[in-house]
Order: structure tokens, then sequence, then C-alpha cells
């Protein structure tokens, strides 16, 4: 079977592709053929390096322009895209290799405006399906005509994967219709293995945030403005922020301008992420949108509570004041964080709560099970 995967980050890498990744993996194992998408960047990720080496095919196409660029020099190379794609559909050297089916990994409700990827799909008749990894609660990213369109491009999807069901949930309201051919899956996880960390025993309580370095999504503004109250001057503890991102620098200057650049620690992207809770005890998530962010996941699995947004799938995982703590609204991140502290002496015993919840509710192997559901999809007859 000759699988392709388009991918939509404008990262080079992200958990959002943790999932297909897993699959092509096992694909690739299989003798199947992988072709990957993506938008060019400075150079690819390890792990699509690590996946081209497997026999995956990468093909880069153009369309991101880097955070930073003057309005002008912006404006311009839009511009000159979308005269290019006039004439040459970005897609082309994809449908070059007739796929039998293709992954359009993305938010929710993203694919609505991928024009020419569902030109090219409609007029070669390619099965496809979604992944749709995130969306907004109020999906307000999309307009009303939007969310029409997308019925139907959910109905011509043999699958319209939600990694929550909340995330499905949401896209039945958005569009006004139920889903049908929508089902839930689980993202994998970036960790060698399903054991408990040891809790550390650090008299300062090791705070971290984990993930993209993206406000509108992620939302670390919140906690550290909640970190600056008055409440937690007098108080022992430390952030330690792990990740990457366009606004890395806006949150280093709000760092400085809250004075909290004794407290807080960046610490860059990490690959060993027992290593990262070996030396943490509790992890914030404050996010403005999620699907099921793995690091919630891997945080529990390790033994760790959280404090998190009622975004996405959070409040399938996580039980108030059984495996950490959720917030409301954004607004409410504070007192959340404040009930947190208030049961210190829980964590622990809160953290290995939230193990036993993990290990009921993750797969094992999520690239399996999404190879298994793709070849159902396309009988080996009909490849």
């Amino acid at each position: 079977m000759k699988i392709a995967v388009i991918s939509m980050i404008r990262e080079p890498w992200g958990g959002s592709e943790e999932l297909w990744a897993s699959m092509a993996s096992e694909a690739l194992s299989e003798g199947h053929t992988v072709i990957h998408s993506t938008f060019i960047f400075d150079r690819n990720s390890p792990k699509e390096e690590m996946l081209i080496k497997e026999g995956m095919i990468h093909i880069g196409r153009t369309g991101f322009f880097k955070p930073g660029l003057p309005v002008p020099v912006r404006i311009l190379r839009k511009f000159l895209l979308r005269i290019r794609n006039i004439f040459s559909n970005p897609f082309a050297a994809v449908f070059a290799f007739n796929p039998d089916l293709v992954i359009y990994n993305g938010t929710c409700y993203s694919i609505v405006g991928e024009t020419h990827l569902l030109q090219i799909l409609r007029k070669k008749n390619t099965p496809y399906v979604i992944i749709g990894q995130l969306s907004s609660e109020d999906g307000k990213e999309i307009t009303d005509r939007e969310a029409v369109a997308l019925r139907e491009i959910y109905r011509e999807a043999k699958k319209v994967f939600f990694v929550s069901k909340r995330g499905y949930q949401n896209a039945c309201k958005r569009i006004d219709r139920p889903i049908p051919n929508g089902q839930v899956i689980r993202n994998p996880v970036n960790i060698t293995s399903f054991d408990t960390e040891p809790f550390p025993t650090s008299a300062t309580a090791q705070l971290a945030m984990v993930g993209l370095l993206r406000i509108v999504h992620k939302g670390q503004d919140i906690a550290l403005k909640a970190l600056a109250g008055e409440a937690w001057k007098n108080r022992d503890w430390h952030l330690n922020i792990y990740g990457s991102g366009e606004d890395e620098s806006l949150l280093r200057r709000l760092v400085q301008d809250l004075n909290l650049q004794n407290r807080v620690s960046f610490h860059g992207r990490v690959q060993d992420i027992r290593r990262l809770w070996a030396d943490n005890q509790l992890l914030l998530m404050p996010s403005l949108m999620e699907g099921m962010p793995l690091a919630v996941v891997e945080a529990m699995i390790c033994g760790r509570p959280a404090v998190v947004s009622d975004v996405g799938g959070h409040k399938e995982w996580i039980e108030e004041g059984v495996h950490g703590w959720i917030a409301g609204t954004p607004a409410d991140f504070a007192s959340a964080l404040e009930k947190a502290w208030m049961q210190r002496a829980e964590w622990e015993e809160m953290g290995l709560q939230a193990h036993r919840r993990a290990m009921l509710l993750c797969d094992p192997a999520p690239g399996k099970t999404l190879l298994m559901l793709l070849k159902n999809i396309i009988p080996a007859q009909d490849r």
C-alpha cells in the first residue's frame, strides 16, 4: 500500500506528528510505501531524518514563512506563492506516486482551507482520512460558511480521527451535524518505559511547562502571570520551561518584565522525557486550545499530577483533586494553581493515581492501531 501523509504543522516537528510517524515506521517495516509532504524548513527534524533512513519518501513544499519577516516581504512572498499555485498544484509531487490513501494531519478544521489539496483529491478520487489534532473550544477559527463546507469534506473522508472525545463532540457541534465516520484514537508518547519515575525529593517545588512555545495555543503567559502574584513571592518554587517555538523571545521578555528571572529556567526541546520528570514534580498546562497533549499523558505515566485548563481531552484523563486540578477558564488558572499548592503534600500520591489512570486510557501501540485501521479502509485486493 502507498500511504501519503500531508502535514500542516508550521514547525519542523511537534507532538501532532508523532501518531502518523509511529504508523509510518510500522508501515515501512511491513514493506508499504510512505510519502510525507511537509513545509520546507531550514533543516529536517531528527525524527523526519530517521524515517527517511527507514525508507520514507520526503517531499518538501513551499508555503512556510519564518516569523519575524518584515510585513512587506511576507505580503510579497504570499502573493508570489499564490500565483505559483495557480499554475502548479503544490501537492502534485505527492500524487505523482499515485497513493492508495492520503492522511491529512492538521487541526480538526484546517483542511477546509486547503483548496489545492481538496481539488486534487477529488480530481483523482483518492481515498483520504483526516487526523484532527486540535481545535479551539468555540470553533471560531473557521467561518459559518466554512463549517458548512466542512460537512461535505468530512462526509467524503473515509475516516475522521480525533485525539479526544471532546474534540469529536466540538466538531459535531461546529458543523451542526453528526460525524458517523468519526473515531477517537490515541497519540503515542515519547517515553522508553511505562513505569513511574521516582518522585523528586527537592524541597523547592519543581514545576514544569512542556510543549510548543506558542502563547495562542499553549498559554504559557497565563501561568507566568499567575506565578508572579503576591501569594507566590515568598513560596519556594522554580518553574522549568521545556520546548521551542516562535514565542520563546516573547516569553523570555515576559519573565524579565515580571521579575521572575531567578525563578524560571528555559531548557529548550528535550528528548529524554523520563529524565525531565526525574527532576520535576508538577506539570502546568494552561492551554487555550488542545486535542490531547502528549505532555500531559507523559507526565501522568511518569507519576506526576498536573494543573490544566479545561480544553481538549484534559477532563477525559484528569479528575479534579484526584489526578490534578482543572481551571474552568484561563482566568481560573491562578485559582487552580493555588489549590495545587495547598495540596502539595499530596502530589506524590496524586501522581501515582495519575499513572494508574493513564495506563487505563493510553494505547501502548497507537502506530500499529492506526495502520490496522488504514488497512481496513483499503483492503489488499484494492491496492
